[in-house]
């Protein structure tokens, strides 16, 4: 039945009322196909006006030909003055596919929209975003005044650092400016941090280090407490938590010399000199070596703070690095300005 096919027939009379010269032909199928593809093709169609006068639905047949161009023809003041041609048109909507390209362009155009829209927010409104993506960052010298020692060891050990001679003499030195960094960072997100947050506490890194980083990323000085419960063999400093203090701490010296002083470790090289005693006040000494385009080498090692007078600081262990900018890096820098 017409009914069930999967493609529907319209066969449309239509009279050509400014070309009484077309010669008038009998409605076949074939003729009507070719009738079709021939207007379509006909460089003066446009100067034709063409009035559907009848539509037939179904399989096309001689039958419903002829009676659907006895009912046109049959008309009353039709054929006065007036030529006629018929011809067939094959209409077929594939609405699936037309969907699916909609579709497609849609999450094309909004995907494109939201990549340029966040790089240029981020990058041209950090201002804005700053407080909502990480919180309001203090500046280096309200860090100073941000740590509150939970016990009254965390308060001899952070009064001792503070008021050592070290520290004094460094914070005299008008080349160098004093921070807590860790303490920049928001407490949301501080608690999945390594050395601000997992490593920090009773036992491990007692109080924030104290960060003395000279102008133009040049060198850094950090002054810190470690505890017991970072060691590997009894009584003695993991040499894995001795890396990653080395790592840090070269990486806060040498971003500060980088372009957009944001960046990641390419390569770290350990030399282990002596065993690292725990309970004690270390001290970390980096210098950065060279800078080149999104490049920059480090050295520096970890000494006790403590030192018998006359004597010179043992080095314990000493490290050397190379850091890369990320291609993005003015991106991650608008993110996460943290470690200067």
């Amino acid at each position: 039945m017409a009914s069930k096919r999967s493609t529907t027939n319209t066969l449309l009379l239509v009279a050509s009322r400014s070309s009484p010269s077309l010669i008038r032909k009998p409605i076949t199928a074939s003729f009507a196909d070719r009738a079709c593809r021939s207007l379509a093709s006909s460089p003066v169609r446009s100067t034709f006006s063409y009035k559907p006068l009848y539509t037939v639905t179904g399989t096309p047949t001689s039958a419903s030909l002829s009676a659907a161009r006895g009912k046109v023809f049959g008309k009353s003041g039709i054929l006065k003055g007036t030529a006629w041609n018929s011809y067939s048109t094959v209409v077929v909507h594939n609405k699936g596919q037309a969907r699916v390209r909609r579709t497609i362009s849609f999450f094309l155009i909004s995907t494109f929209s939201f990549a340029v829209g966040t790089y240029l927010a981020i990058n041209y409104s950090s201002p804005i975003l700053h407080p909502l993506i990480m919180g309001s960052m203090p500046s280096d010298a309200e860090t100073l005044s941000l740590y509150a020692p939970e016990n009254d060891f965390a308060r001899e050990v952070d009064e001792h650092i503070k008021n050592s001679a070290l520290a004094q003499s460094l914070r005299s030195n008008p080349d160098f400016i004093e921070s807590r960094p860790h303490l920049k960072i928001p407490d949301e997100v501080r608690q999945h941090n390594l050395t601000a947050g997992t490593l920090a506490g009773p036992g491990m890194i007692v109080v924030p280090p104290y960060y003395f980083n000279e102008k133009g990323g040049k060198s850094m000085v950090q002054i810190f407490y470690v505890g017991a419960d970072v060691s590997g063999h009894p009584g003695i400093v993991h040499g894995g938590f001795l890396a990653t203090m080395l790592d840090e701490g070269l990486a806060r010296c040498a971003f500060a010399a980088m372009p957009n002083k944001v960046g990641v470790t390419a390569n770290l090289n350990i030399n282990y000199l002596k065993p690292t005693m725990a309970g004690q006040f270390l001290v970390l000494r980096a210098t950065t070596t060279k800078v080149e385009g999104r490049k920059a080498w480090a050295e520096g090692w970890i000494e006790s703070m403590e030192v018998a007078d006359g004597e010179e600081p043992v080095k314990l262990v000493e490290a050397s690095a190379l850091f890369v900018e990320p291609k993005h890096a003015k991106v991650l820098k608008s993110l996460y300005r943290v470690a200067t």
